[in-house]
């Protein structure tokens, strides 16, 4: 039935659009405005086979193996579901957000796909840290000329290597691994992206859904987007793009129309279609040195709380311009704390170069190597003048424990669980991970609705619930996981 209503609908269509409406007389002309049949195209799309030729072979699949382990807990959101990261790789978004209330426990292994590009001949790849992130066995396959002699393209099964992790950097979500393919082996060169303008062609390579070595074609949509809410990734500047990115892309390179890797596809937006995000190649080249030489990324830090300059305070503080960041406070014992630096101070300019908002001071002072200083252009008081500061190091900053926040202890069942706002339930922060609780497939974010089928109003009363359960009987926990309600039942240890 449905097949002849299309089938309907098709010649009606046709015997409409062979009926012009309104056609005019042979001595009429239009009073709208055409152009000569003749006249050339404005644009002529270039032939991309050059292109992908010379990048292709460059392109890696990388497959990785780890034992699965419990989440770790992740800051709360509202209702105490945890906070959304929308735009962090697509695979741990939807483990996020729906969970697997079906799979049989956490300890089965965990395998993943994603991919990642050869930037020299002795076998150094690029790829995205959530990748490799926690992998304990990564296998890099190559499609090369060498790999293919004799075979069709169905038989063809690549070269297999397993590779090292060289060095890992989470604030960038980028990594650098290693194989040793005794032979040189092909590259993707590496551009500049700073040159790249909105509209600009692009093409994201990658195995999308172990789909090995495709090729998408879009523009350069937006640049220096910042998409996440995490404070961990404060240094995102991204490259938007409607070239299809999808699941498996990720590390995969987006390349303009020299050859060049201008990008490295990392993350796509679940709210839409065409919306992908690659971080630029120029903070890839920022980091390399460090991660080849040293496996992590050491960044200058000066320990403030900032906010951007309004014009409403512009006056007031004596500037000429909206721009500038204004020290909002200082962190005790943290590299401006230790200077003269100021509450109430506007920096206005890191060494030469200016700063206009707060990611430009974030940025500017990342990239300062720690234990070195820098000069500060400060505005105090309605006066400018230069004030050194010796820049500390990031990454120890973000290791230390906060005194304040006792380190939280597990309850008999493996949980760690906290309050939420409508106080119909707990939410459950961490997750022990050898308890019976992550056996069963409790996670972080989960809320307990009911245990024994008791509800829960507070923190304290699951505490006097749980602690009143007998050992070796058998517990029934109401979950809510984002939409999904369930049960999980184990033995109480």
């Amino acid at each position: 039935m449905n097949f002849q209503k299309i089938g309907f609908s098709l010649v009606l269509v046709t015997s409409l659009s062979a009926q012009p409406l309104n056609s005019l007389n042979a001595d009429q002309k239009p009073f709208w405005m055409e152009k000569d049949s003749n006249s050339s195209s404005l644009v002529n799309l270039p032939n991309l086979g050059p292109v992908i030729d010379q990048v292709d072979a460059a392109i890696v699949n990388i497959a990785t193996s780890s034992e699965a382990k419990p989440a770790k807990q992740r800051p709360m959101g509202p209702q105490g579901a945890p906070e959304g990261d929308p735009f962090s790789n697509p695979e741990e978004f939807f483990q996020r957000f729906f969970g697997n209330p079906f799979r049989e426990q956490q300890r089965q292994p965990r395998r993943s796909l994603g991919s990642g590009f050869l930037i020299s001949k002795d076998g150094y790849i690029v790829t995205n840290n959530h990748v490799i992130e926690g992998a304990d066995k990564i296998e890099v396959t190559i499609f090369t000329n060498e790999s293919a002699k004799g075979t069709t393209k169905a038989q063809r099964t690549g070269d297999k290597f397993e590779a090292k992790i060289v060095g890992r950097d989470p604030a960038t979500d980028l990594a650098l691994i290693k194989i040793d393919a005794k032979r040189e082996l092909p590259y993707a060169p590496l551009g500049n992206s700073t040159r790249l303008r909105k509209g600009d062609w692009v093409l994201a390579f990658g195995n999308p859904f172990g789909l090995d070595h495709s090729v998408s074609l879009g523009i350069v949509s937006a640049t220096g987007r910042e998409i996440s809410p995490n404070e961990n990734r404060r240094f995102d500047d991204f490259i938007q793009t409607d070239a299809a990115i999808n699941f498996g892309n990720s590390g995969g390179p987006l390349v303009n129309l020299r050859g060049e890797v201008i990008g490295v596809n990392t993350a796509i937006t679940a709210q839409g279609s065409g919306i992908g995000f690659a971080v630029p190649v120029n903070i890839l080249k920022d980091v390399l040195p460090q991660l080849k030489d040293s496996g992590t990324v050491a960044r200058g830090y000066l320990g403030v709380m900032i906010q951007d300059v309004t014009d409403e305070m512009k006056d007031a503080l004596g500037l000429t311009d909206v721009k500038g960041v204004l020290v909002n406070d200082m962190v005790p014992g943290g590299p401006a704390a230790k200077s003269q630096l100021k509450r109430g101070d506007v920096i206005v300019k890191v060494n030469d170069t200016d700063v206009h908002e707060a990611k430009d001071l974030q940025k500017t002072v990342a990239r300062v190597k720690p234990g070195a200083s820098v000069n500060l252009k400060v505005i105090r008081d309605k006066k400018a003048f230069q004030l050194p500061v010796k820049v500390g190091n990031l990454q120890d900053d973000s290791e230390k424990p906060n005194a304040n926040e006792p380190d939280p202890k597990a309850d008999r069942l493996g949980l760690v669980v906290g309050p939420i706002p409508d106080g119909k339930g707990v939410v459950v922060q961490d997750v022990g991970q050898n308890s019976p609780s992550a056996a069963a497939g409790v996670i972080p974010g989960d809320i307990i609705r009911e245990v024994n089928g008791k509800p829960i109003a507070s923190v304290k009363e699951y505490e006097k619930i749980v602690t009143a359960l007998k050992s070796k009987s058998t517990v029934l926990i109401d979950l809510e996981r984002r939409n999904l309600k369930l049960f999980v039942a184990f033995r109480v240890p």
